[in-house]
């Protein structure tokens, strides 16, 4: 195996424990270029071996170190090893190994590779060159394990980084839509042919249990909804009525069925538009919702959009809070993992202070436990939620 040298003092984050190494801190006079997706040693420039990395060439990381792997390209026995152990993980951290994140990539130790399970059915997000090359074997070793049918999923932003096809690909019996409970005897439409991410947003499944008790007897905006994960949990939990707003028709399409699938009686209302312009006209109707939530796509993709972003997140709260009864549960999402925590809150502060409304944080809230943070990489809690009671 060819090497790949750091300059001098480099490897001290990775020493640390992090697993990413960024082009410029590699040693290019004494390393030849890899090809994308090459397996190589990482070398200190000391001559100490580091150990095994995914490289490509042309991409800001640079390399991924692989310290769950050990050779560049493990068989069957060895994928259906490591991944019957994290499913038996995820038993018990979240009480179910059926609708969960099965590996959450630098969380769980395995750069480039993300694993979705919707029951029968798994989605793989191969985000390198050098782990998609590995996929055809993961998705065996899955389908050994019993799933029906394996999605290689290709259409994600880091697969546009790598070079890579945005073409998806089938293992065994191909799946449209998987049903995801959201709460008690109501599910949630997973279109995994087609939809956003694996299919489903999995990381907002403890969050989703735990606020949707505050909607019991409230009328509830979901904006941003995608399939309704949010508004259909609280008309679970309660809720007097729901209305949702999403960019998505097919998405909202979705929601009915979800909403009809769970026999709901309350009040209910779609609304296909932009969420700022959407905001913006439920504001002037004079509409006013006792819970809104605010779930949006990250606004950040990189750092040098961040301060953008965080003029998004402000506007968007604004908006929200045009929305919101006095005395109502302001739910503000994240996803951007560029965006510090810290920095999201004060924009969201500042939204209250244009709008001239006092309020309290009332919960601090991330990405479910199937979806581990690695202690040594910050990039890796990219999921914030804040909960506001708002008077």
């Amino acid at each position: 195996m060819d090497s790949l040298f750091l300059l001098p003092r480099e490897e001290r984050r990775v020493l640390a424990g992090h697993l990413w190494i960024f082009s410029n801190e590699v040693d290019w006079k004494r390393s030849a270029r890899p090809e994308p997706g090459e397996s190589r040693m990482l070398v200190a420039s000391n001559g100490r071996p580091l150990g095994m990395v995914d490289c490509h060439p042309h991409t800001l990381i640079a390399a991924r170190l692989q310290p769950e792997l050990p050779t560049m390209s493990p068989d069957v026995a060895f994928w259906k090893e490591r991944l019957s152990r994290a499913r038996d993980e995820r038993r018990l951290w979240v009480g179910s190994g059926d609708y969960c994140r099965l590996v959450n990539a630098d969380g769980d130790r395995l750069p480039g590779l993300t694993i979705d399970l919707y029951g029968s059915h798994a989605v793989v997000q191969a985000q390198t060159a050098a782990m998609d090359k590995r996929a055809p074997v993961i998705a065996q070793a899955l389908l050994e394990m019993g799933f029906e049918g394996v999605k290689l999923s290709g259409k994600s932003h880091s697969r546009e980084l790598e070079e890579l096809p945005q073409d998806d690909r089938w293992f065994g019996t191909p799946l449209d839509v998987a049903w995801v409970p959201v709460a008690d005897g109501v599910c949630a439409a997973a279109p995994i042919g087609a939809g956003q991410k694996t299919g489903f947003f999995l990381d907002q499944t403890e969050n989703r249990k735990r606020i949707a008790t505050l909607a019991a007897g409230k009328t509830v905006l979901d904006a941003c909804s995608y399939t309704g994960g949010w508004g259909l949990a609280m008309a679970g939990a309660g809720a007097s009525g729901c209305d949702f707003l999403d960019s998505d028709a097919t998405a909202l399409d979705w929601v009915k069925q979800g909403w009809e699938r769970a026999s709901f009686r309350g009040n209910f209302g779609l609304h296909h538009d932009d969420v700022f312009d959407g905001l913006r006209k439920l504001a002037e109707d004079g509409r006013k919702f006792d819970v809104v939530v605010l779930d949006p796509p990250a606004f950040a993709k990189s750092r040098k959009t961040v301060d953008q972003a965080l003029i998004g997140y402000q506007n968007l709260s604004r908006l929200g809070l045009e929305t919101l009864a006095p005395g109502g549960i302001l739910v503000t999402c994240s996803c951007s993992g560029l965006v510090d925590e810290g920095d999201f809150h004060q924009a969201v502060v500042r939204a209250l202070r244009q709008k001239k409304r006092s309020a309290r944080l009332i919960a601090r809230l991330g990405a479910a436990p199937d979806h581990p943070l690695h202690p040594s990489m910050p990039e890796t809690q990219y999921l914030k939620v804040l909960v506001w009671a708002v008077d």
